[in-house]
């Protein structure tokens, strides 16, 4: 096990989410962990290390833009309202699609005229 791995807890956490309000349930497949609603993106900052929860700012991360990776994969990048610390989330599954793309579109919608 390397070093790294020693400090991820894996685990199927249900939970409230901060933003929307709604029951999140674990995901069921593509990830071990649950980092934001699928619902509405929103994520909290908990961790120091993917998957630690030993963060204690505990800030709400807002969905602020897309990353699309050089394979092609989609990831959230997450900024806490509390101290401002930028996160990359791989998307899961169930993210909801609509969600998702107000997120991609939101610099091209918001471009002067």
């Amino acid at each position: 096990m390397s070093r790294q791995q020693t400090h991820v807890r894996r685990t199927t956490e249900t939970f409230v989410c901060g933003n929307c309000g709604r029951t999140v349930t674990p995901p069921d497949g593509g990830t071990a962990i649950r980092n934001h609603c699928p619902h509405c993106l929103y994520s909290l900052h908990v961790d120091l290390r993917p998957g630690d929860r030993r963060c204690g700012c505990r800030g709400l991360m807002t969905p602020i833009a897309i990353w699309v990776q050089s394979d092609g994969e989609w990831s959230l990048l997450h900024r806490c309202e509390r101290c401002g610390f930028i996160r990359a989330n791989r998307i899961a599954g169930d993210d909801s699609e609509t969600s998702l793309l107000a997120v991609a579109e939101r610099p091209v919608c918001s471009r002067d005229r």
